[in-house]
């Protein structure tokens, strides 16, 4: 079975390769607890913070809501970079909950009830320089296992 890591990875990708989604950035490399520095691509990675809540079910099984913070490094220097930022990300969570309401959910094994973006998305820091900003997305997944 696929770590809730992969499976997340696997389901994020499939929103942000999808060209149907008229977006302008090509491919991510999502990594784990940190953002890689890749030059031909945007980073990303997928962070996981200590306030999961697990419930124990009838029958044995748990029910796991699980947060995670998905980030993504974006050109931030021009105004241009900043209008298309925000297309992105305006697009992004729409494609997120579009996904979350038709039950489009990783096929990993799990019941998933829903994967949304928990929180409004924005460019949490920038570099010194304003060359790029770090845009926050705050995931909260509910699936039982």
């Amino acid at each position: 079975m696929q770590t809730v890591y992969e499976s997340v990875v696997i389901w994020l990708n499939s929103i942000l390769q999808d060209r149907n989604n008229d977006s302008s950035i090509k491919a991510f490399i999502i990594d784990l607890e940190m953002i890689p520095n890749w030059i031909e691509f945007p980073d990303a990675g997928l962070f996981s913070p200590p306030n999961d809540i697990r419930t124990e079910m009838i029958g044995g099984q748990r029910k796991h809501q699980e947060f995670k913070y998905f980030c993504l490094r974006m050109p931030f220097g021009e105004f241009q970079n900043r209008l298309s930022n925000e297309a992105f990300i305006e697009n992004l969570e729409k494609c997120i909950y579009e996904k979350n309401q038709n039950g489009v959910y990783p096929t990993d094994g799990r019941e998933w009830i829903s994967i949304e973006v928990n929180s409004r998305i924005y460019p949490a820091q920038r570099d010194e320089a304003n060359h790029h900003a770090d845009y926050l997305v705050n995931l909260k997944l509910v699936y039982i296992q």
